[in-house]
């Protein structure tokens, strides 16, 4: 009952976001509080709480240093037509204690784990934001791995030499990784163009299942001061066939080329040379693209991937949380005859 009740303060959270302020809801121990803005939440919060955000734009630092799991609206225009997005127009900080956190569903500007050396966040998550770039702590093994899935970058990923670590499904527009070492890139969209590199000084790296545009005139930026980079069973857009004439010190096996000219075909809905993603893109693959699997047996780039039991796990398109989505939402222009202001709103519930 608990539950139930503050999932429908939730979504009144959210329902009244565009006539009111915004608000943040702290769930704890069965308890919901509302707050005006994240910090305060966060500072209120112990770890293992629930942080939901509603849509609006927030204007503030995050500082996260407990063991959160914070969801977001989402940023997607097909599920956000009746709240809007969840902004935060600042930096989030996320600092050693955040072990096994989550952050879901923000549209945001910089992710930055190392401005304050987080020390080991293992096992923590980020999926489905839409962020600027991600800085990751210096120089840290984590225990078990760190994940970045179904997100789409507007910037680079600094890896900062950690280990450990898999970006799977995500949508990288123009930026390129740096200073990545034995890490897992898989089922992954690189938008390059003749712009910026793939990866820039990383070593001992596996991108695998991957779809990759790149058509710049230096054929060794693709991989730019890196070493034993192994590229097995990715689809690359490109004028240069990197399978046959591989970089050195780095493997290329299984990849299939495409070239660039032709990369219009690739994608349900993309003109094959923008590298600047736009929500409108649909990056389903056309025949015969989509006959290519990678080694677990699904399509490569963001629509394979599956589970331990073997179920799909694709990309979800709408980019939504996994908390219930409200997808229409109406409000009558005057109250009815009791004084009350008639509303209502089409709920969805995510089963992934």
């Amino acid at each position: 009952m608990k539950k139930l009740l503050l999932l429908i303060t939730v979504f009144f959270t959210i329902v009244f976001t565009g006539q009111a302020q915004r608000r943040v809801i702290l769930h704890h121990q069965g308890t919901a509080s509302m707050y005006n803005t994240i910090s305060t939440a966060i500072t209120a919060s112990a770890a293992g709480d629930t942080i939901y955000i509603s849509a609006g734009n927030f204007i503030e630092n995050l500082h996260i240093n407990k063991e959160l799991t914070i969801f977001g609206a989402g940023h997607h225009p097909s599920t956000t037509a009746a709240t809007g997005i969840t902004e935060v127009s600042g930096a989030i900080y996320v600092r050693a204690g955040a072990i096994k956190g989550k952050i879901e569903g923000v549209y945001c500007d910089d992710i930055d784990m190392a401005g304050y050396n987080a020390s080991d966040l293992t096992g923590y998550t980020i999926s489905r934001c839409n962020m600027r770039n991600i800085t990751l702590p210096t120089t840290i093994t984590f225990s078990s791995s760190f994940i970045v899935s179904e997100c789409i970058f507007r910037g680079n990923i600094n890896i900062n030499n950690c280990t450990t670590y898999i970006f799977e499904k995500n949508i990288i527009s123009t930026g390129y990784v740096q200073n990545a070492k034995f890490g897992l890139f898989s089922n992954n969209i690189f938008l390059h163009g003749a712009v910026n590199y793939l990866c820039y000084y990383c070593a001992e790296c596996t991108l695998e299942s991957n779809i990759i545009y790149y058509n710049g005139t230096t054929t060794a930026d693709l991989l730019r001061n890196c070493n034993n980079i192994s590229l097995h069973k990715n689809l690359i857009i490109s004028d240069y066939d990197y399978q046959t004439n591989p970089i050195a010190d780095n493997t290329f096996t299984s990849n299939q080329i495409v070239a660039a000219s032709n990369g219009a075909s690739v994608f349900t809905s993309w003109d094959g040379t923008t590298t600047i993603y736009a929500y409108d893109f649909d990056l389903h693959l056309l025949t015969p693209y989509d006959a290519i699997n990678g080694d677990d047996g699904t399509q490569i780039g963001i629509y394979g991937t599956k589970d331990n039991l073997d179920n799909p796990t694709p990309y979800k398109d709408n980019c939504a949380p996994v908390i219930p989505l409200i997808e229409e939402k109406t409000i009558s222009r005057t109250t009815n005859t009791d004084g009350d202001l008639p509303i209502q709103f089409k709920i969805s519930a995510q089963n992934r």
